[in-house]
């Protein structure tokens, strides 16, 4: 016999909207989604959203880190080695790439958003971070990892690039590699002091 919604555990009334509003937020954007569509869409009165969600910036947010909650315990119990697991993050992000333009623009006046952003920043820069470990020496790697996100951040805010993120990143890495590996260029000679005598009067 169904349970009549109030029977079913709060959290999982909350998850099945979740799994509405990641469909309508994917098919619509955050622009085209309305909290009136969400509830139609899981068959609820619209007000009965906000039982839930204060907002749509709310709602939004809720989706994202659902998401990513998903992505970081998957990533995180991969045997790869940690290039590997920044390129499967990157792979799974790319997946949605139609929201980061959303959290770009959202994120400067929707506190629940920015929250999101910061903490997918805070996850992208500790798989970063291992990934250059060997690339770069110890006093570089911070500022090799801020580059390494700031690229797959960049390309994601972009709704039309010209060629994948992950063509980007791959590129970074091998550059770094190369700068591992090159051997320092030579010091030019210091120059060589005239005599005093030649130094006209």
């Amino acid at each position: 016999m169904p349970r009549n919604r109030q029977e079913v555990p709060r959290e999982e009334r909350i998850d099945a909207l979740l799994a509405v509003a990641e469909q309508q937020f994917l098919a619509r954007g955050f622009a085209g989604t309305s909290i009136a569509e969400i509830a139609r869409a899981a068959g609820i009165e619209p007000g009965s959203v906000y039982w839930y969600f204060r907002s749509k910036d709310h709602a939004f947010a809720a989706v994202l880190n659902r998401l990513l909650d998903g992505e970081t315990e998957r990533i995180a119990r991969l045997p790869d080695e940690p290039a590997q697991k920044l390129f499967a993050a990157l792979d799974s992000v790319e997946r949605r790439r139609t929201l980061h333009p959303c959290v770009a623009e959202r994120a400067p006046h929707a506190p629940p958003i920015m929250e999101y952003h910061e903490r997918l920043h805070e996850w992208l820069h500790g798989l970063a971070l291992s990934a250059v470990a060997d690339l770069v020496p110890e006093p570089d790697r911070e500022i090799a990892a801020d580059a390494v996100v700031a690229t797959i951040e960049g390309g994601l805010a972009n709704p039309a690039p010209s060629r994948p993120t992950s063509h980007l990143v791959r590129y970074l890495l091998a550059a770094l590699a190369t700068t591992r590996t090159s051997p320092a260029p030579a010091a030019a000679p210091a120059p060589v002091p005239e005599p005093l005598d030649a130094v006209p009067h």
